[in-house]
């Protein structure tokens, strides 16, 4: 092992220490290894190489070393009292921060040369985080950001994910979404379930109900007070009537017969701005599409078993066009 690798490997042996000065000091350490071309260049070249000598230091083993870290943070957030000043929470909030900034730094240097992490080692960890409710409350907002921005946007990893990693994310978000003490911003929440929906239709053909059903509910639409959130889910449920549309044409018929009368209540009671208007529209168009293909009317030329033009629609359909 090369010098520059056995710094940063005594590092992170630093950064599992039990002592937090420790711990902080040797996090400040490694964010300064890591503006190192020796240490990067070395770094890359042992991944590439996949060596498994015990000794040998690589992107995933570093990240490893975080996940320990990051584990030893929320435990000693865990072993502190509860009932603090305000300055002191002051201090636990610029601390977890902390924690979230060095893992967003390591993967975005770990990304700068092209994807050199393992996927699945990322979204098992983001998932554990999330999944804990100490540790969602604490890094929640902060890891939903690491995902989308860091995870999500590039391509090799989106084929590196699963259909049943897909799933998942998606009803995780979609449970964090519904849990309204949790302070993550929620226009966030909404862009992470629209970027899992569209790349779940994009990479696979296996659609169910519960993908999209759990995720733009009839009480979500109904409760929802911010409408860029709303805009979001909206759009993430017209995305995911066009690839169902293709071949499961009579389970979007259900899901949006479902869904209609919560589309509607947003239309005509949460004054909607211009955007979230086009997606109402383009989500009513899509219905019209498949209840009706060629204008069929009756179920023997095609049509919908029952149509989408009923009474409930006929109303805000002559306010809406």
């Amino acid at each position: 092992m090369s010098l520059a690798l056995h710094d940063l490997l005594l590092c992170c042996r630093g950064l599992e220490h039990d002592k937090a000065t420790e711990r902080k000091k040797e996090a400040e350490n490694f964010r300064r290894l890591l503006r190192s071309p020796a240490v990067l260049q070395e770094l890359d070249c042992a991944s590439l190489a996949k060596a498994k000598v015990s000794k040998q230091l690589t992107w995933d083993n570093v990240f490893r070393f975080l996940q320990h870290y990051v584990q030893k943070e929320m435990e000693s957030i865990q072993s502190s009292r509860s009932n603090v000043t305000a300055t002191t929470l002051a201090i636990r909030q610029k601390k977890m921060a902390e924690v979230c900034s060095l893992i967003k730094y390591f993967i975005r240097y770990a990304n700068k040369r092209g994807p050199r992490l393992n996927c699945s080692e990322l979204l098992k960890h983001v998932t554990e985080v999330l999944q804990s409710s100490h540790c969602c409350t604490a890094y929640g907002e902060n890891y939903s950001s690491i995902l989308l921005k860091d995870i999500l946007t590039v391509r090799k990893y989106w084929c590196d994910i699963s259909q049943k990693q897909c799933f998942a994310l998606s009803a995780l978000f979609s449970r964090i979404l519904h849990i309204i003490f949790l302070s993550i911003n929620r226009v966030l929440l909404s862009r992470v379930i629209h970027t899992l929906v569209r790349g779940c239709c994009t990479q696979t053909d296996a659609f169910t109900d519960a993908l999209f059903v759990s995720k733009v509910s009839s009480h979500t639409c109904r409760q929802e007070k911010h409408l860029p959130v709303l805009e979001h889910l909206v759009s993430a449920l017209n995305v995911f009537l066009r690839s169902a549309a293709v071949n499961c044409r009579m389970r979007a018929c259900r899901l949006g017969e479902e869904l209609l009368p919560s589309v509607l209540y947003v239309w005509a009671d949460m004054r909607p701005s211009a955007p979230l208007k086009e997606e109402i529209v383009d989500f009513l168009n899509l219905q019209m599409c498949v209840h009706h293909p060629k204008g069929a009317k009756t179920h023997d030329t095609g049509g919908a078993m029952f149509p989408i033009y009923s009474t409930k629609l006929k109303p805000q359909g002559k306010l809406m066009f």
